[in-house]
């Protein structure tokens, strides 16, 4: 700690301040007013925008500086059931001081928090019935704040004052102390209430998103804003009044009757929407070019009169895919992050299509144009122009996904932007369906939401399996959230009660956990046993684990030995391979002998082979290891000779 910072604090010099201090326990005046320390602490970073913020904490709160200035503390016990601990507070000259030193020093213009942002910062307790700050001591450098809490004699249960816990005042007293310990906290409460209502917001817009499907499916109907309230006409009879806010409950969308799955949409399809999903399959390394792009639709005009079925799987029958694989990143295939499978298009959506990047713009146009994912085996630019002078009136359409955002972003790259259709209505994701249906905050996986539908999704990250998936799963889960709750939130109760038995028990298991690994940890008696060394980082805490790790360690003979023995097996695995490989094609070829054919050397045979020397170790000189390894290889090779570099087989008799 550099000296400066053990200088008095400002004002009076130390040898004053001790003179003049009260004693512990001694109430404040009436007239004094206070802020809580922690949250004078947390000024700068809560109240100060940066770069302001960066550069105060730095010269006064940071690094103890805010500690070294010394601070005389107050306390006052909340008498608030959720605080235990009392407040600490500081004396309001003190933190104009400090922001004076801030003007001084730095130039800056600092403000007292404002009062409807920060109503607990400034505090003044001038009733007389009241509790009020009590003295408790200097904090510094000598002195840490815990060691000044543990001075505070405990909290009665209840006020001595003439006051009682139901008087006004008292009342009063409690809300200062609540915005008092507000303030102490990194985000105030007008934070946390916007934080809220934004994730209310998100919440909202799923829940919406999902009644919209369940309107263009024809499971819920559109709500008729028109329609007035029954109960407010006094000219409905008696005898009618139920009947006429039955109506007005349903014209709300309220009180929807039970879904028959095996019968045809109870209301009429919106809009008469087609669906279209796309899924586009990109290349994981950079440049990640575009390998698959996937395209179904639903055409809601398909559903009329057709009962969904049991999970809609009525309806899923009539989506129509369409697969196409660019020519020219074709033979790249993803294996690192996902395992692709490219050539496995499921036979039961059609067949898999090569095209052309340049011709992907205008073929994917053609699937948003009537009769949407014909598969043809014409894609040329006659053909598809042909399509254009189709006279049929446009139809609404709606963009499915699974993180839909991302597919779009791809059509863009590729000269494709789905946004300036002037009969797209909006997209909808099966992410945030699925999260609405199920009430969760963190999305899901395709794959996990086609198990939670009990639906069978085969080789997944396929582009056009992945697009089919996607269309089912949208009305997997828009029929079972209607089934499950057909008025949006009458199992909440049930479902959150499970969640919160769940999650106690949980946490019940853990802390039973702990508490038998503390048990076990802490037996009584015993020394401690012997010092324990400082190890290196990285290396075992215990013992016995660094005993193995040292006896296990190689010495540099031995890692040398090791590398020799790891080169010649693969030496050898290379030459079975080669031979096993030639074999077979002579044996398919049906040749009875196999002529001396040169085999390409691989790297590991060509490239140099450096071996590290040590004293004591034998020394193997530049290509000596590598003509060993390339004589060995003729020997496992039965006989063979070196030539040029490479390995020469044997005559074969040609068997396998």
């Amino acid at each position: 700690m550099s000296s400066s910072l053990l200088k008095d604090p400002p004002g009076k010099p130390a040898s004053d301040i001790k003179s003049s201090l009260p004693y512990i326990g001694q109430i404040a005046p009436r007239d004094a007013r206070f802020c809580p320390l922690a949250a004078v602490s947390k000024w700068p970073y809560k109240f100060i925008q940066q770069p302001d913020s960066e550069t105060i904490s730095k010269r006064f709160f940071a690094a103890g500086r805010f500690r070294a200035r010394g601070w005389t503390l107050y306390y006052i016990h909340t008498f608030l059931p959720s605080e235990s601990k009392p407040l600490i507070l500081v004396p309001v000259d003190e933190v104009q001081n400090l922001f004076d030193d801030i003007r001084e020093q730095l130039g800056l213009i600092v403000r007292w928090p404002q009062k409807e942002k920060a109503p607990g910062f400034l505090l003044k307790f001038p009733e007389a019935d009241t509790p009020r700050p009590q003295y408790l001591g200097r904090l510094d450098l000598h002195h840490s704040l815990d060691e000044m809490e543990a001075k505070i004699p405990p909290q009665k249960k209840h006020y001595d004052g003439a006051f009682r816990a139901d008087d006004r005042s008292f009342a009063a007293f409690k809300r200062k102390m609540e915005d008092a310990i507000e303030a102490t906290k990194q985000k105030n409460k007008n934070q946390r209430d916007k934080k809220r209502k934004q994730r209310i917001g998100t919440k909202q817009s799923w829940c919406e998103q999902m009644k919209r499907a369940q309107c263009y499916l024809g499971v819920r109907p559109r709500a008729d804003p028109s329609m007035p309230d029954p109960v407010q006409d006094p000219d409905i009879p008696v005898r009618e009044l139920e009947r006429e806010i039955k109506r007005y409950n349903l014209a709300q969308c309220r009180d929807l009757p039970d879904l028959d799955v095996s019968e045809a949409a109870p209301f009429p399809f919106q809009s008469n929407v087609v669906f279209i999903c796309v899924d586009v399959e990109a290349y994981e390394k950079p440049p990640r070019p575009i390998t698959e792009i996937g395209i179904s639709t639903l055409d809601t005009n398909d559903l009329i009169n057709l009962a969904p079925g049991e999970r809609g799987t009525n309806w899923m029958k009539k989506i129509r895919s369409r697969h196409f694989r660019i020519s020219e990143s074709g033979h790249l295939h993803n294996k690192e992050h996902v395992q692709g499978c490219a050539d496995r298009f499921e036979p039961d959506f059609g067949v898999s299509e090569w095209i052309s990047i340049h011709e992907a713009p205008q073929i994917i146009a053609s699937c948003f144009r009537p009769p949407f994912s014909r598969p043809s085996e014409d894609t040329s630019a006659d053909s598809l122009a042909d399509d254009l002078e189709v006279d049929e009136p446009k139809r609404q359409l709606v963009l499915v996904g699974h993180d839909v955002q991302n597919d779009v972003e791809y059509l863009r790259k590729i000269g494709y932007d789905v946004a300036n259709l002037s009969n797209l209505i909006e997209a909808v994701d099966t992410a945030d369906l699925y999260r609405a249906w199920k009430h969760e905050q963190n999305p899901t996986n395709l794959g996990a939401i086609l198990l939670a539908l009990e639906l069978v999704g085969w080789n997944l990250h396929n582009a056009g399996n992945d697009a089919a998936y996607t269309l089912r799963a949208l009305i997997g889960i828009t029929i079972s959230a209607r089934l499950a709750s057909p008025n949006g939130n009458s199992l909440l109760h049930t479902e959150f009660t499970h969640r919160a038995k769940m999650v106690e028990r949980e946490a019940h298991d853990r802390v039973q956990e702990e508490a038998a690994e503390w048990a076990v940890a802490d037996q009584g008696g015993g020394d401690g046993g012997p010092p324990q060394p400082l190890v290196p980082i990285g290396w075992p805490s215990d013992k016995p684990a660094r005993d193995a790790l040292t006896k296990e360690s190689p010495s540099p003979k031995q890692r040398q030995a090791e590398k020799k023995m790891s080169i010649m097996e693969a030496a050898k695995e290379r030459a079975d391979a080669a031979r096993e490989e030639e074999a077979k094609r002579a044996a398919k070829a049906g040749w009875k002998e196999v002529e001396k054919q040169e085999i390409v050397s691989e790297p590991w045979v060509e490239e140099k082979t450096e071996i590290v020397q040590d004293d004591g170790n034998e020394d193997v000189g530049e290509g000596g290891f590598e003509q060993g390894i390339t004589d060995r290889l003729a020997f496992l090779n039965g006989g063979g000779a070196a030539v040029g570099g490479g390995v020469k087989l044997p005559p074969s008799d040609g068997r396998a």
